[in-house]
């Protein structure tokens, strides 16, 4: 029986070879889903799909409903793996990621991220913004790069109130208690590092999400985005720690979509209040422009030749928006830390049919911080 998959828009060639040159030392990759299977191999100049059980490099057995959310762009490789939602009866992890970028392309038409094909329209990667430049043009800029800087948006007593509040949770926070996230630091000690569903626990900090420059911002590709308070971790603070941690303080190059959910809910935007300025001391934002809607490799921050790389200095108060599938990082400070920034991120109504309140897809990733910055 033929493994079911979505049927992508037409596919290019040029994507395809490129493909078949990088894959070319991984080998073919078979798919064994109960008694049907299905072979990915290079073929040439492009890529070749077999049914039935074949001689692949690298075999990957899972089961039905994990094959559908694979090819249906609902959860990525790396959740089924750390959900125990596949094995391998040859090859490994490795393999599996080399070709994920392509199975994406095959599956669903996100071509792999190549800085070759990116057009950024003339426009200046570096620029920054004011409150009161037409959301036409902060639009174009967002469209364009995958992320915005806006300067001076909210008021130093703003920042100063929302942090009083962030202080005030941060107090209040336990490992183990659903609502932050925790690094181990260099002491050995749980070191805070995230507050999530920070809006459901102070007034401050809900004006904040439902602010009308908050929404303008977040709304600017899509008037039908919104806040999700109460799902999908709702409105998260993030606190930057100092030193050499480990967890998922210091991110490398992701996409917000890591974990799954793609199809759901992007391309979502999240709108970045700077509760403090930020620069390389604090571990500041770095983006790729141009890189949204595309597969990011696994190992992608292994390849970064001719790749345009931005890093966002901020001062209180300034807000960066960025689409979820983004290539951005948060690297290591370089001082002393201390990075405070709020999450305000806008999702698609598909994500209110599909998650329900108290629900994540980053739960798996707060579970298991040690083996997926290991993965990372």
């Amino acid at each position: 029986m033929r493994l079911s998959h979505p049927v992508p828009p037409p596919l290019d060639p040029e994507i395809l070879g490129a493909a078949a040159r990088d894959l070319a030392r991984t080998g073919g990759i078979t798919f064994l889903v109960g008694e049907d299977a299905v072979t990915y191999a290079v073929d040439g100049p492009t890529i070749r799909v077999d049914d039935g059980r074949s001689s692949g490099d690298t075999v990957v057995r899972l089961s039905r409903p994990a094959w559908d959310d694979m090819v249906g762009q609902v959860r990525t490789i790396i959740n089924l793996l750390l959900s125990d939602d596949l094995a391998f009866e040859r090859g490994g992890f490795e393999q599996l990621a080399d070709w994920d970028p392509v199975l994406r392309y095959l599956h669903a038409g996100i071509p792999p991220y190549d800085p070759a094909r990116i057009d950024l329209r003339g426009r200046d990667p570096f620029a920054a913004f004011t409150p009161d430049a037409q959301d036409a043009e902060l639009a174009a800029q967002l469209d364009t790069m995958g992320y915005l800087h806006v300067k001076g948006v909210f008021t130093g007593d703003e920042m100063d109130a929302a942090n009083r509040e962030v202080d005030r949770l941060a107090a209040a926070a336990r490992p183990g208690d659903d609502r932050s996230w925790w690094v181990t630091g260099e002491d050995g000690g749980h070191v805070l590092c995230r507050l999530v569903y920070a809006t459901l626990r102070s007034p401050v900090l809900a004006a904040l999400e439902g602010d009308p420059r908050v929404r303008r911002l977040g709304t600017l590709l899509d008037p039908a985005l919104r806040a999700a308070p109460d799902r999908m971790e709702g409105s998260a603070v993030l606190l930057k720690v100092p030193g050499n941690t480990s967890g998922l303080s210091n991110i490398p190059w992701h996409q917000d979509c890591g974990m799954g959910g793609h199809a759901i809910m992007c391309p979502a935007v999240s709108v970045g209040i700077q509760l403090t300025g930020s620069d390389p001391s604090t571990g500041n934002l770095r983006v790729l422009p141009g890189s949204h809607g595309q597969a990011v490799h696994h190992r992608w921050e292994q390849r970064p030749e001719g790749v345009p790389v931005v890093s966002i200095d901020t001062a209180p108060g300034d807000v960066t928006v960025h689409v979820q599938d983004l290539m951005h990082a948060s690297p290591r400070p370089t001082g002393a830390g201390g990075r405070r920034t709020m999450y305000v991120t806008h999702y698609p109504p598909a994500v209110w049919e599909h998650v329900g309140p108290g629900e994540a897809y980053n739960d798996l990733v707060r579970n298991r911080t040690e083996q997926v910055a290991r993965l990372r």
